[in-house]
């Protein structure tokens, strides 16, 4: 079955310009590759690469971009870092680089239009009135791709008595749009002119690419990164406020779409490092889907320590942990009692790359979080949680997030660079179309099982959350089958058996991918034997259909059922499809609803 697609032109700023928008699930998206990439950086103009006419994308300057993407995130004086880091927070402060903001006045899409007060006895298990807070960021926004370009000149006001607004269309063309602009328009437009442009060539977010044939302007401003902004509104169940929101902006690598491979080249003082995942619908679906459930988790006993501790594994960019951060902060403001505990956060990956980002994130979103280097996978993964945990109760996590790589890539589809990186990684490959953050191993469940494992271990014994994003192999098909399929059963077998009982829901589509469709779309290419190599691949390991899904664990709390045995318990549940997509479709508030109703029944476990 085809996942369900919504497709839109938006013209933006003018109708000379289309960006096309696409409400999708991961499954689904093309990693088509720009060009393809030369070993050779483009370094001298006597060699200046040949590009169309009037060509702005960055995807058709990645090459000569080698050297000032093995810099992103590097620092030499932290103090000065951290102290650009912050200037670039009231940059996009004053700018209003929020994705409400972007959404209505760059792409003229609707908006929760808020006022004081306006909660009423509307039925609390009815997400109808937040429906155009979804998604929480823009997914629907894709990087324009080789060949095409954005004219700023043809449309920007600049003397509009709205000042910001012309510098929040520059930041966008740059950061969500990967469109070059000229940098005498830069510093004509944006905030703060030549001195803002510095802060983004210190921080490694852009750099300068001198005239050619295709831009006869003088030099261009070219992003290397994408500044996702992020939205977290209030929390279902709590009181309408105007501030009852925390806007965040993260960074990561560039889209597939732009980048074109999955791994950063090694330089002469930089090792080689996998690429950051950009934030996609799976990343935005585990937000949006604990966003409306979490007050349900915290008001049903869930936590009553002083602290409340987040551990976010294969944290990428930090999205999830940093994401649940802002919900705390949102819940600080309706004046929750949560108000009084101190929050720690923790993110772990394999990948120094995504450590540097996360830490990037967390001091542009005023936050700490505590990065830990470490390959899941690898005999010794739990000893440098462990010894940053303790091996105490009073120690553990509250809530373990996780979104790891999870396509079951066969050999000649995975990046050998990338996945070099893990310590365990044996697997022979000849090519770079899914790396270090997409592959999960051949059965693609590499990394969940080892998360599973993990979590009894970390998590507190007394209602603690593992809350776990994925594709799922072989998910059930139909709802209230007499007979647990299998992969409920290696999920309670990963979990294991301890002294508290544990319950937890696995949430996929009704309609699953058979594996010829997951083939089809994995094999990013309609060549026959690409296809079939996939098609053999799935076969080989019983893989017969794939579903995006969503998976909540939780110990039981205390004073609990004493008569639920140890060990873990896993229903499921099959989200229906609906006009607005299906579980991970970024705006489809009818499957957050729908698993924010059976996740608030999990919590009083």
């Amino acid at each position: 079955m085809n996942l369900p697609f919504l497709w839109a032109l938006v013209f933006l700023f003018s109708a000379t310009v289309s960006v096309v928008l696409s409400f999708h699930v991961k499954t689904s998206s093309r990693h088509k590759a720009s060009w393809t990439r030369s070993t050779q950086v483009f370094a001298n103009r006597n060699n200046q690469v040949s590009r169309p006419p009037d060509d702005t994308s960055a995807a058709s300057r990645i090459d000569e971009a080698t050297p000032f993407l093995q810099q992103v995130g590097r620092y030499t004086d932290m103090d000065a870092w951290e102290n650009d880091i912050d200037k670039l927070h009231e940059l996009l402060h004053l700018t209003r680089y929020h994705h409400s903001t972007i959404k209505k006045r760059i792409f003229n899409l609707p908006i929760n239009e808020r006022t004081n007060d306006r909660h009423n006895h509307e039925d609390e298990e009815s997400l109808e009135k937040y429906k155009h807070e979804y998604p929480f960021g823009p997914t629907y926004v894709r990087p324009i791709a080789v060949g095409q370009s954005i004219d700023l000149r043809q449309f920007i006001n600049i003397n509009t008595t709205e000042e910001w607004l012309s510098s929040l269309q520059v930041l966008t063309t740059l950061f969500l749009l990967s469109s070059c602009v000229p940098s005498s328009l830069f510093t004509q437009t944006v905030v703060g002119g030549n001195d803002t442009l510095d802060l983004l060539l210190r921080l490694g977010l852009v750099y300068l690419s001198p005239a050619d044939n295709a831009n006869k302007d003088g030099e261009l401003v070219v992003p290397v990164v994408h500044l996702f902004p992020l939205q977290i509104p209030q929390l279902p169940g709590t009181r309408d406020r105007l501030d009852l929101v925390k806007d965040m902006v993260f960074m990561t690598d560039l889209h597939p779409n732009v980048l074109s491979v999955t791994t950063i080249p090694s330089g002469s003082d930089c090792p080689e490092e996998g690429a950051v995942m950009y934030i996609g619908p799976d990343s935005l679906a585990l937000v949006h889907h604990l966003h409306a459930s979490f007050l349900g988790y915290l008001n049903n006993g869930n936590t009553d320590s002083s602290v409340f501790r987040v551990l976010d594994v294969c944290s990428g960019s930090g999205v999830q942990a940093l994401a649940a951060l802002g919900m705390l902060d949102v819940l600080r403001k309706s004046g929750h009692e949560l108000a009084a505990v101190d929050v720690e956060a923790v993110a772990v990956d394999v990948n120094q790359r995504a450590l540097r980002f996360t830490e990037f994130n967390a001091r542009l979103n005023g936050m700490k979080v505590t990065t830990v280097q470490s390959d899941l996978l690898a005999d010794n993964a739990m000893v440098s949680i462990e010894e940053l945990v303790g091996r105490g109760e009073s120690k553990k996590f509250d809530i373990l997030l996780a979104n790891p790589p999870f396509i079951p890539t066969p050999n000649l589809v995975s990046d050998d660079a990338a996945l070099s990186l893990r310590e365990t990684n044996s697997i022979a490959t000849n090519s770079q179309s899914y790396g270090l953050f997409s592959s999960g191993g051949v059965s693609g469940e590499d990394c969940l099982c080892a998360i599973i494992q993990m979590a009894p271990r970390v998590l507190r014994s007394d209602g603690g959350l593992m809350a776990i994003v994925s594709e799922f192999m072989n998910p059930p098909l139909r709802d209230l089958d007499e007979q647990k399929c299998m992969l409920l059963t290696k999920v309670e077998q990963w979990w294991g058996s301890h002294d508290v009982a544990a319950s937890g829901v696995l949430f996929t589509n009704e309609h699953p991918l058979d594996s010829q469709v997951y083939a089809q779309r994995r094999a990013l290419t309609d060549d026959h034997g690409v296809i079939s190599l996939w098609l053999n691949h799935l076969e080989r390991y019983q893989i017969e259909h794939v579903s995006p899904g969503l998976l909540f664990v939780k110990y039981q709390n205390k004073g609990g059922n004493p008569n639920n045995a140890p060990g873990c318990n896993i229903d499921y549940r099959l989200v229906p499809k609906t006009n607005n997509g299906s579980v991970w479709t970024p705006h489809n508030f009818n499957a957050v609803e729908y698993t924010m109703k059976i996740l608030n029944d999990l919590y009083q476990s």
